[in-house]
C-alpha cells in the first residue's frame, strides 16, 4: 500500500519524481526556488501506484509498466500532489509514460 495515501482512479498512474540534488557536482549550492523549479521539470521517477483501468483502452490493453519501475514521463504531464508522507508526487495519465528505464 502506498505511504502517500494517494490512490489513482481510472487510467492514472502515481509517480514519485526523482529528487533534485541540493548541491551540484561542482559544489554549487542550489536555492530552494531553483530546486523547486528543477523538480517541476523532472521527467524521471518511480511508479508508485497504477489505476485500475490504465492502458485498458489502448493497444492490446497490457500495462506498459508496473509498480516499482523507473520511468520517463512527459515533461509537463499531470498534477503535482503532496502525499500523506509529506513527499511530492505526480499523478499522470497512463499515456504520458514515455519509457521504462533499465538503469
Amino acid at each position: 500500500m502506498s505511504e502517500a495515501k494517494i490512490f489513482p482512479t481510472g487510467g492514472h498512474v502515481l509517480i514519485k519524481p526523482n529528487k533534485v540534488e541540493e548541491v551540484t557536482k561542482g559544489g554549487i549550492i542550489l536555492t530552494q526556488t531553483t530546486r523547486d523549479s528543477e523538480q517541476a521539470a523532472a521527467t524521471l521517477g518511480q511508479v508508485i501506484t497504477i489505476g485500475p483501468n490504465a492502458w485498458k483502452d489502448i493497444d492490446d490493453g497490457l500495462p506498459w509498466c508496473k509498480e516499482g519501475d523507473k520511468v520517463s514521463y512527459a515533461k509537463y504531464a499531470g498534477v503535482s500532489m503532496l502525499g500523506a508522507d509529506k513527499e511530492n508526487y505526480i499523478l499522470i495519465n497512463d499515456t504520458d509514460i514515455l519509457a521504462v528505464l533499465d538503469f
